[in-house]
């Protein structure tokens, strides 16, 4: 499938996802025995980004212990911390891949139970597995519609998991509510802010090199936005976390970088911060937010707004906004970018009020 028409297949693979994986994931969540000790997260190949956003979800609605580790490295340095009754979830999106199957085996052997996100029931690792969280996208590792699925279903189930194993939080309603609502609010995306990601694509593409920023659950949509401009574009992006940033090499004149937040995310002072410091060097600062991160908004040159949402959901709309911004990004003429750079970007908060609609409108 081309990488186009991926980002048009995220909406319906992403509601299919959801309203088919709701009872299932309740049913696989209430048969399962947790146990004690930490949960096992381990993603394979491009999927294991995704356990970053899990274990947030997990540590933040559960308040479980998380061990997030590439399947590999989980298999090479950390098979002798499995107990009988550990539970290990493993993320393949086609189910296939060797370190999927070599891990499943041998946390079997030891006793442990054995979790699946991947895109079938008929796959290796599904019927490896003591049972499987379905995604409902295109099982290809570097899909976008298989990314989003990926990271939504995983905060999905750790949200499922806490409705079911913990005290009633009424903010866990809100929450289901937001994610029910998200094949819409990518709908809304694609026709609403399609100017200023063509915009955006541009911009970046005149940047020569630049970091693509983000802290909590915007820290895995970071890495993977950057890896996707990079891989599909060629574009010189670097990926890396918000609270490690003092700690990289100095911010000069000449730097630029994008962030990713939200006014509802945990860690955005983080992040605020981080804009701060490369503010003052003389660094360009772009960023994907929504309107109420006034603080952030004040430091940028550039701000693509998304709607307001919680921290989980806000995050995943991001994730999918930058598979887009990536193919808008390799698609994006040249001749272009002397234009988009005279002028403010259609839907940036140059001329937006909430939500991304333009002032006026």
């Amino acid at each position: 499938m081309e990488p186009r028409q991926q980002i048009l297949e995220i909406p319906r693979a992403l509601r299919e996802t959801l309203e088919k994986g709701r009872p299932e994931y309740d049913a696989l969540v209430r048969r399962t025995r947790w146990g004690e000790g930490p949960l096992y997260l381990c993603g394979c190949g491009a999927s294991a980004l995704v356990s970053l956003g899990g274990a947030y979800a997990f540590e933040s609605l559960l308040g479980w212990p998380v061990v997030a580790r590439e399947a590999k490295t989980f298999e090479s340095y950390a098979l002798s911390v499995l107990r009988p009754r550990s539970v290990v979830l493993i993320i393949s999106a086609s189910g296939e891949a060797p370190e999927a199957l070599e891990l499943a085996r041998a946390a079997r052997a030891r006793g442990a139970t054995v979790l699946a996100l991947t895109g079938s029931s008929d796959n290796a690792l599904a019927r490896a597995a003591d049972g499987a969280f379905l995604t409902r996208a295109d099982p290809t590792d570097e899909a976008a519609t298989t990314a989003v699925c990926q990271h939504a279903a995983l905060i999905y189930v750790a949200l499922v998991a806490a409705k079911v194993l913990k005290r009633h939080n009424p903010q866990w309603d809100l929450l289901e509510d937001e994610f029910e609502e998200l094949p819409e609010r990518v709908e809304w995306a694609l026709a609403q802010l399609s100017d200023a990601i063509r915009s955006l694509g541009a911009e970046l593409k005149g940047l020569g090199q630049f970091g693509v920023v983000g802290a909590g659950f915007y820290h895995a949509p970071a890495i993977r936005g950057a890896w996707r401009m990079k891989k599909l574009a060629g574009l010189h992006a670097t990926g890396m976390n918000a609270v490690e940033f003092r700690s990289l090499e100095p911010v000069k004149p000449g730097h630029a970088f994008l962030l990713l937040s939200g006014s509802r995310a945990k860690m955005k002072r983080v992040v605020h911060e981080a804009a701060a410091q490369a503010k003052i060097a003389g660094a360009r600062i772009l960023s994907v937010t929504d309107s109420n991160d006034r603080e952030l908004l004040e430091r940028s040159e550039v701000a693509v707004l998304l709607p307001t949402l919680m921290e989980p959901a806000g995050a995943t709309l991001t994730l999918a906004l930058l598979e887009w911004l990536a193919v808008e990004a390799s698609r994006e003429p040249r001749r272009d970018h002397e234009t988009a750079r005279s002028k403010p970007l259609p839907g940036s908060a140059k001329d937006q009020d909430a939500g991304g609609q333009r002032k006026g409108e």
